[in-house]
């Protein structure tokens, strides 16, 4: 027997024996690789946060430790994930994302072991594409199907600048909105000395209308034309030109500053009249000194009536210039009756005194009295009519009688 092969047979034994779990012991590989990234969402805004799911798997037979990283574009994703797989296991991790801005991103998923000795660097590595959809107003509905990207109030159809909730106008086209422009119409006047401010044609506004003064056919608004106050000199941009408080168009003396009303139109301002309402009494002993009486105007004012017979006097048409008639009160011979309109029969001949009394909202009191004389006069018609047929009858007598009488003398006294 050979014992020098055996031996060397049994150290060859050995080595294979002893080497074999040395080689197994040896892998640590954990693989990242081997499970697709996830996401809690399949829609990805702008500005919606959202999370990352990764796994990792453990090839090994040994527990092991390691570091697991996520990327944006490049750019690592919060801080680094600790992970501890037990012997052929998985671990779950997961990181949340907020994307600021859109477009095409690569998210990356990296498995960094605390022992690089025996594990496999090929499989530390995923990645998938996705893309990110604008959501300006971040409201969670992206931006082509949300009719208001901004979300400042203004549909994007009529908002010139969408994707900028302070900013929805721009007036005069120069691509600075106007809440930015200190100019909003580009007409050279700066917005805080501009009165029209989205008008290039306009500056100024005397009344604050919102019609600038070359549009506006009254620039001071007291109700006066500007043609027609060129004309009486009045100030078409000051709606109180003699500066005594009283609107120009109020003012019945809009030059004269020591004068304001004229209630008698005679054109005499009443700090100068003695007499304001024009009526015949004095401002000091008049108890209305600036209202003007009631006028009475009676319609059908007979003076002469026939007894029995029915007569309307109608004073409808009595008016106040400064206001309006508040009651009627007629008198017939001292017996009182209301109304504007009256109807009266007389059954007694002679003369009878009616009297209309008119007050105004004012309570000035205007008074009329006539008198009516009154007869039968259908008695005096009829006396009349029969002293008429009396007369025509002898005048019948006298024209044809008398004359055919003078006509046979006349003949006699030829033969």
């Amino acid at each position: 027997m050979n014992f020098k092969k055996i031996k060397i047979g049994f150290l060859v034994l050995l080595f294979f024996i002893f080497s074999i779990p040395t080689s197994f012991a040896e892998s640590k590989d954990v693989s990242i690789s081997d499970f697709p990234l996830r996401f809690s969402t399949s829609t990805f805004l702008q500005g919606n946060t959202f999370r990352i799911y990764a796994t990792t798997k453990n090839n090994s037979n040994l527990d092991l430790l390691g570091v697991v990283k996520f990327y944006a574009n490049g750019s690592q994703i919060g801080g680094d994930q600790a992970v501890s797989i037990f012997a052929q296991k998985t671990d779950d991790i997961f990181m949340d994302y907020t994307p600021t801005s859109y477009g095409n991103y690569k998210i990356e998923t990296k498995f960094f072991p605390w022992e690089t000795s025996g594990d496999d660097p090929s499989n530390n590595y995923i990645s998938y594409e996705i893309n990110i959809y604008p959501d300006a107003d971040r409201d969670v509905i992206k931006n082509s199907d949300d009719p208001d990207d901004d979300n400042d109030g203004v549909l994007d159809t009529e908002d010139a600048f969408p994707l900028n909730p302070n900013e929805q106008y721009d007036t005069d086209g120069d691509n600075i909105g106007d809440n930015a422009d200190t100019d909003d119409d580009n007409d050279g006047v700066p917005d805080i000395y501009d009165d029209v401010p989205k008008d290039p044609n306009e500056t100024t506004d005397s009344d604050k209308d919102g019609i600038g003064d070359i549009k506006d056919t009254d620039d001071d608004n007291d109700g006066i034309l500007d043609l027609q106050e060129e004309k009486i000199g009045t100030d078409p941009h000051n709606a109180d030109t003699d500066k005594d408080t009283v609107n120009d168009k109020l003012d019945a003396f809009s030059l004269d500053p020591t004068e304001t009303l004229d209630t008698d139109q005679d054109k005499i301002g009443n700090n100068k009249d003695t007499d304001d309402d024009n009526d015949g009494l004095l401002d000091t002993i008049d108890p209305f000194p600036l209202n003007k009486a009631p006028v009475i105007k009676i319609e059908n004012q007979h003076y002469l009536l026939n007894k029995f017979s029915q007569y309307i006097f109608d004073a409808s048409k009595s008016y106040d210039k400064d206001g309006q008639i508040t009651s009627f009160l007629w008198k017939i011979d001292g017996n009182p009756k209301e109304g504007n309109s009256i109807d009266l029969t007389f059954y007694q001949n002679g003369n009878h005194e009616i009297e209309l009394a008119i007050k105004d909202n004012n309570g000035e009191t205007k008074t009329q009295k006539f008198q009516v004389s009154v007869m039968n006069l259908s008695l005096y018609i009829q006396i009349s009519l029969i002293l008429i047929l009396i007369l025509l009858a002898i005048l019948i007598y006298l024209k044809y009688i008398a004359d055919a009488k003078n006509s046979k003398k006349v003949k006699k006294a030829n033969k």
